[in-house]
C-alpha cells in the first residue's frame, strides 16, 4: 500500500509541476496590449521549414519606416492601442509603451526590423495574393506584454493610403 502511494506521488508531482508551469506560461503569453503595425516587404513561405510569412515592419515615424532596425533592441510605441501612431527610439523621449527584440523564432533578423508568422498552407497562398496587391496595405496584429516581448498574432489588410507613394487605381 505504501509503495503504491509512493509510486502515485512520484508520478503525480512532476505532472502537477509541469501543468503549473504550462498554465503560468500560457497565462503570461495571453496578457498584453495588442497593436496594429503596417508591414512592408515579405517572404511568403519557406517550404523546408513550414508555412510562414516573413515580413518587415513599416514602423510609422522612423524615416518613413525605412530605418535600419536590425540591431535595435527596443522601440517606444505611441498611440492608443490598437492604433499605432508612431514609434521612436528610447533615447529621444520618455517611453510609455515599449517593445523589445526577443531574438527568438519570430525575430528572424535579430532585431525589430522584421517578424515571422506561421500560417497554414491555404492561408499562405491567400496571404501571398493579398500581399502582392499594390492596393492593399498589410497590417500585422502584435501582442506586447508588459516586459516588452512581442508576439505576432495575425495579418489583416486595409486599403493602402493614397500618400504611400504607390499609385493606386481608383475602383469603378
Amino acid at each position: 500500500m505504501k509503495r503504491r502511494l509512493a509510486l502515485t506521488l512520484a508520478l503525480a508531482l512532476p505532472l502537477a509541476g509541469l501543468a503549473t508551469s504550462w498554465a503560468t506560461t500560457h497565462r503570461a503569453a495571453q496578457r498584453g496590449t495588442e497593436w496594429l503595425v503596417p508591414i512592408g516587404g515579405y517572404d511568403p513561405r519557406d517550404l523546408l521549414r513550414g508555412h510562414y510569412v516573413i515580413y518587415t515592419y513599416d514602423w510609422p515615424g522612423l524615416e518613413g519606416g525605412s530605418a535600419d532596425l536590425s540591431g535595435e533592441r527596443m522601440l517606444c510605441l505611441e498611440g492608443r492601442a490598437p492604433n499605432l501612431t508612431r514609434v521612436h527610439l528610447p533615447e529621444e523621449e520618455a517611453c510609455v509603451h515599449s517593445v523589445r527584440a526577443s531574438g527568438g523564432w519570430n525575430d528572424p533578423e535579430g532585431g525589430l526590423a522584421s517578424g515571422r508568422l506561421y500560417v497554414s498552407q491555404e492561408r499562405a497562398a491567400e496571404l501571398q495574393r493579398q500581399l502582392a496587391d499594390p492596393k492593399l496595405q498589410g497590417v500585422v496584429r502584435i501582442r506586447v506584454r508588459e516586459d516588452g516581448h512581442l508576439t505576432p498574432l495575425d495579418i489583416t489588410f486595409r486599403p493602402r493610403p493614397a500618400d504611400a507613394g504607390i499609385p493606386v487605381e481608383p475602383t469603378p
